[in-house]
């Protein structure tokens, strides 16, 4: 067991915790997606919500 990966709060079962960054990102697309169903349908919304996502992680990286 000496290749075993910890996290960093040291246990190995626990997972990552979400950074605040694609926390950012996902709330969003979420939002812009609604927004996007609401006024063009179900296309519009995934095309924007995938718009959203591929922006802020270019910004935001």
């Amino acid at each position: 067991m000496a290749n075993v990966r910890r996290n960093s709060t040291g246990n190995t079962n626990a997972p990552e915790p979400l950074p605040q960054r694609w926390g950012l990102i996902l709330t969003a697309s979420a939002l812009a997606g609604w927004v996007a169903f609401l006024a063009g349908g179900p296309l519009a919304a995934f095309g924007i919500a995938l718009v959203v996502v591929g922006t802020l992680h270019t910004i935001l990286a």
